[in-house]
């Protein structure tokens, strides 16, 4: 199968992996069109509501307060009760009490750039950026932090919002959000909105999957409002018409129409629910508005049927179902949503839209199947700004329904016409959890960011569009170490000299953010002597390895560097640089405790990476200075004190630690990857400096 990632028409060359030998995956064609259908299916029933003139009279009055701004949004709630208690469609009310306690940091100390977090466990993330008034460009990550203890005398989690001022050079703790006793937020499930008017207080919305006594209860809904600059705290459940406590409510996300309306805005919310029917669960969402989110505890009108398959409901439901909204203005008002994951229907992205003035249900538009295979994690983004038409949607597709997962997206000016592109189609990577996020009154320029899964190891990818639909930036490596994480990278933007690159990406105790908007690059394949076991053809731990692009011609100086972490079972890995332009460089790998090894040869390193197995030949390295294992030629263990020879220093180094019964992970006297410091590795180290092993250069 093919190793690529199709070329878009764009500014910037997206990467197009060549391909491992073996491979034969075809690439799809960018830019394609996909043609929607109509369906008369259970997914495309949606409820309906009949409104009397004078139910419409109150419609246009709060079309009137939108449209000019004229009103507050409590007028806008008083006008929704008055409809409701006249038709009865909806149901507003406002949470008796917060769920939650805040929690001032005792300083403002600033964290630094890559690392903003280092701790506990990180459940849940998000991102968002202020884009109004005096504080424009202010970066808010958030971070839900989770405890590893379960049941009914858990310890509660807590959801950490942190900002930067410099353009995410440095972040500062601003509020802790702590909830009540032993409730957990669900892995991955948090969405995050800002509601800012021209001036004044702004409110930043947070909607939240969660589960009661420890993992052990109820699955719920939460939201927690937290102001700024003056710091306030307010946060309850989502308790839709009909809840009961056997329902599981999950997977809330959250849109708004700030961007077009800034002193009367909208906050929308939908959310999934598994609803009890005999012994099977059956898939459906629910929807919320918030019409006066100018408010610690504003009111809540929820729409009580589900909001597709009305009557039918979808089942057996699967987890992941998706439902994700966004709005966008083309001419007038709009909601529009993508439904992803339907059970029995896994092949479709369905897409409905809806009049946003008014609290009601969303209307099938049309059904996208863009290649008949398993689609997962549909995300949807616009603009928000007035008259701004163009959406797109990122999503995983299984390629052929192999297990072989790409990352593609769906873009749209008209809501109406949809084309492909294609971000990752590598057999080497499964390409998973697409995020997509649509810069506010900025029509048609969105960020994009995905993990790309190697075996055990998670990478990053990053990209963005500009007003044009042409690909203004990518990066194919974007994290610079290890990306391994339960939650999914968040795409961002920064106000920094036109260079617009953010992204969130985690480790599983570390929240990290990067903003490198290119990168040049190649898959590696190397083994470690002491490491590497012939046999099973693997490495007997995660291996970490530092490679250096040297200049081609003397004095050989490095002019960039890179870290690779090496999957054990395929001995392979993507290794990326960030700062030096593609060229012709040599390779140099330095590992802790194995010789210094180059290339044999210059080798091209560009946005179109290629592939160099040092494993494969020892004519691979410069000088062959390897040693054949098995059928693998591996680096020479034994340099310890990485000082290019490996001799009686080393020799005395390793035995000294075996003399002392030294053991542990990752000890650079552990040559062969047991914990333990012995004769084994001794022995190893022996046998090389014996033989005179040293480094060799050009």
């Amino acid at each position: 199968m093919a190793v690529g990632i199709l070329l878009l028409s764009s500014q910037v060359s997206i990467s197009q992996y060549s391909e491992l030998p073996g491979s034969k995956k075809k690439k799809p064609v960018n830019g394609q069109q996909v043609f929607g259908k109509k369906e008369n299916t259970n997914v495309s029933r949606t409820p309906e509501i009949q409104y009397s003139q004078s139910e419409l009279d109150i419609i246009n009055r709060m079309s009137e307060i939108k449209q000019n701004e004229s009103g507050s949004g409590e007028d806008l709630v008083q006008l929704q009760k008055q409809l409701e208690s006249s038709s009865g469609a909806t149901s507003t009310k406002n949470a008796e009490s917060s769920f939650c306690r805040m929690v001032l940091p005792s300083g403002r100390s600033a964290l630094s750039y890559f690392e903003i977090f280092n701790g506990g466990y990180i459940a849940a993330s998000a991102l968002q950026i202020e884009q109004r008034g005096a504080t424009e460009g202010r970066i808010w990550i958030a971070a839900g932090f989770a405890a590893a203890d379960t049941g009914a005398g858990a310890s509660p989690d807590t959801l950490a919002l942190y900002y930067s001022d410099d353009d995410g050079s440095t972040f500062s703790l601003f509020v802790k959000t702590v909830f009540s006793p032993a409730n957990k937020i669900n892995f991955d499930d948090l969405d995050m909105e800002i509601i800012e008017p021209v001036s004044g207080e702004k409110f930043i919305y947070m909607v939240f999957g969660y589960t009661t006594l420890g993992y052990t209860g109820q699955n719920l809904v939460g939201y927690t409002i937290v102001r700024t600059p003056t710091p306030a705290v307010f946060g309850s459940t989502m308790l839709p018409p009909g809840y009961t406590s056997s329902n599981k409510y999950f997977k809330p996300r959250i849109t708004s129409d700030n961007a077009k309306f800034p002193s009367v805005p909208y906050v929308f919310v939908s959310l999934m629910q598994d609803s009890i029917v005999g012994v099977d669960t059956y898939s459906m969402s629910k929807l919320c508005w918030i019409l006066s989110p100018y408010n610690m505890n504003p009111a809540l009108t929820y729409l009580p049927f589900p909001a597709f398959g009305h009557g039918f409901p979808l089942g057996p439901a699967i987890n992941g179902t998706c439902f994700d909204n966004a709005f966008f203005n083309n001419g007038f008002d709009s909601l529009i949503f993508v439904l992803s994951e339907v059970p029995n229907f896994q092949e479709n992205l369905y897409i409905y839209t809806q009049n946003s003035i008014t609290p009601g249900y969303p209307v099938y538009l049309e059904t996208l199947a863009p290649t008949g295979n398993e689609l997962h994690h549909a995300r949807i983004a616009a603009n928000g700004g007035a008259n701004q038409k163009k959406i797109a949607i990122i999503y995983s597709d299984n390629f052929g329904n192999s297990g072989d997962w790409d990352q593609y997206v769906l873009r749209s000016s008209d809501r109406s016409n949809w084309f492909s592109d294609n971000f990752e189609f590598s057999s080497v990577y499964d390409s998973k959890f697409g995020e997509i996020i649509g810069r506010r009154n900025a029509d048609g320029s969105f960020a994009i960011a995905f993990k790309n899964t190697i075996g055990d190891l998670e990478n990053v990818s990053y990209g963005s569009y500009n007003g044009n639909f042409n690909v203004s930036s990518f990066t194919h490596r974007a994290n610079p170490d290890y990306g391994n994480s339960i939650i999914g990278p968040k795409p961002g933007f920064r106000y920094l000299n036109g260079d617009s690159c953010l992204y969130n990406w985690n480790y599983y105790y570390t929240a990290n953010i990067s903003s490198n908007c290119s990168d040049i690059g190649l898959y590696l394949r190397y083994a470690n002597q002491g490491f590497y076991d012939d046999v099973l053809d693997n490495h007997s731990i995660t291996d970490i390895v530092r490679v250096y692009l040297a200049d081609q011609n003397p004095p050989y100086n490095f002019v960039d560097t890179a870290v690779m972490y090496l999957e054990r079972n395929l001995l392979l890995n993507e290794v990326s640089f960030y700062n030096a332009p593609p060229g012709d460089y040599y390779l140099v790998l330095k590992h802790r405790n194995a010789l210094e090894t180059w290339s044999a040869s210059p080798v091209t390193v560009s946005d179109n990476p290629g592939f160099y197995d040092f494993t494969a030949s020892s004519s691979a390295a410069y000088g062959d200075n390897m040693i054949l294992k098995g059928t693998r030629w591996c680096f020479y263990s034994g340099d310890v004190d990485q000082d290019g020879t490996i001799d009686g220093t080393d020799l005395q180094t390793i035995d000294n630690d075996a003399y002392n019964f030294v053991f542990g992970q990752l000890l650079n006297t552990d040559l062969n990857g047991d914990d333990f410091v012995d004769g084994g590795d001794f022995l190893l180290a022996d046998n090389n400096a014996a033989n005179f092993i040293s480094v060799i250069r050009p």
